[in-house]
């Protein structure tokens, strides 16, 4: 990479207060409101893992909870089901919210967060298919206590709503002040996290990384970042998957990868893999995470074989994506041997961890071929490190059937 691009201009959003350690949500009481002010606490379904963070959160702090203090998010929230919540506790004085769960959980929290202050729809924020409305900033505050390892969500300033179907969508509403006033991250919460959700979330982790690292958007601080969350993920994702499920230092690890990016993503874009997995989200009830793991070994070979087709045609601002991607490839095992072998090698290991961690297909979620050149078209291929053709989104999307 130049010189001149490592210094050319760049924006870096503002990081919440962090709070990290095995067993340190023990300490939060600290961070609650006292004297009765009303606290509305946002989980998961009852049924399943999200209930058993939940649980375990309230057993290690011995906090009381009313039911009615308690919204239970199932699925990945749409924008009625953040207006029914609003209308439902607009009046009721809430003076903080607590998000506690994987992506979707944290994800529509803050969304709660941003809309309870007002009178209007989130649907009229949403970017894309709303009214394009701005958000005012004004909001409940918020405290972010993530239990999966994998979208980030507890660093960014959006918040992801999806309403599934023949016309569906997966969107944001975006303002700074989406980003939570504190994060708690405590691995001995996410011990509980099952093997695939577990790679998937990983895998979402990694792919955010990677597509960030590879970005047009790049700068100087999201790489150092990044590279450091990929050697995290690198050196902590199969522990994490099998012998180390137990392990807060493992745990801990894929949670700060995680963290970062959140924060990579926040500040320079994502690639491909995510201009696929908005689409699959809205048309599709796949989650998130599948969608990204099952993805991004293929998107890698893809986006590789492009730049060594056709890196000459094209102008990266003086950044050699070839060389980044070799960066990566790297971790796995260093040599003196070139950088197209290093590439190779990503693609190679990711391909290893899509069989390894028998990531699903996308037929199991009712996507067929038919449905590809909707996808293809509904694509995004901002920030990806070189313009892929329709015919080379596909075959991404082939491998993935």
């Amino acid at each position: 990479m130049s010189v001149q691009n490592l210094l050319s201009s760049f924006n870096f959003t503002h990081w919440p207060e962090i709070h990290y350690g095995a067993d340190v949500v023990r300490n939060i009481a600290s961070a609650l409101p006292q004297n009765g002010q009303k606290i509305l606490w946002v989980t998961g379904g009852r049924c399943g893992i999200f209930s058993t963070y939940f649980e375990a959160f309230v057993r290690i702090n011995g906090i009381n909870i009313a039911d009615d203090q308690i919204v239970q998010i199932s699925g990945e929230p749409t924008p009625q089901m953040i207006d029914d919540v609003c209308a439902k506790y607009r009046s009721r004085g809430i003076s903080k919210i607590v998000g506690i769960g994987g992506g979707s959980v944290v994800d529509a929290a803050k969304a709660i967060s941003a809309m309870l202050p007002l009178e209007t729809s989130l649907f009229d924020h949403l970017e894309g298919v709303g009214k394009g409305l701005a958000l005012t900033g004004s909001k409940i505050p918020f405290i972010a206590i993530p239990t999966t390892s994998g979208t980030g969500s507890e660093m960014t300033a959006n918040a992801v709503l999806s309403e599934v179907g023949e016309q569906g969508y997966k969107k944001s509403i975006r303002h700074k002040s989406l980003i939570p006033d504190e994060i708690w991250i405590d691995p001995s919460l996410m011990t509980s996290c099952p093997p695939l959700l577990t790679a998937c979330s990983g895998l979402d982790t990694f792919t955010q990384l990677l597509e960030s690292y590879l970005s047009t958007k790049s700068n100087v601080i999201c790489d150092a970042l990044a590279e450091k969350g990929l050697r995290l993920v690198i050196d902590n994702l199969e522990k994490a998957f099998a012998e180390g499920s137990q392990d807060t230092n493992v745990r801990g690890s894929m949670a700060i990868a995680s963290l970062l990016s959140g924060t990579c993503l926040a500040n320079a874009g994502l690639g491909i893999v995510h201009g696929l997995a908005g689409p699959l989200g809205g048309f599709f009830e796949i989650p998130h995470g599948v969608a990204c793991a099952a993805l991004v070994a293929k998107a890698n070979q893809v986006n590789h074989r492009a730049l060594k087709e056709r890196s000459s045609l094209v102008t990266n601002g003086g950044v050699d994506f070839t060389q980044k991607m070799a960066n990566v490839g790297r971790m796995f095992g260093a040599g003196h041997k070139s950088d197209d072998y290093y590439c190779e090698q990503l693609t190679h290991h990711l391909f290893e961890w899509e069989s390894r961690f028998s990531i699903p297909k996308f037929s199991n979620y009712g996507i067929t071929k038919s449905a590809l050149p909707k996808l293809v078209n509904a694509a995004s291929n901002r920030n990806n490190p070189i313009e892929l053709t329709a015919q080379e989104i596909e075959s991404i999307l082939q491998h993935c059937l």
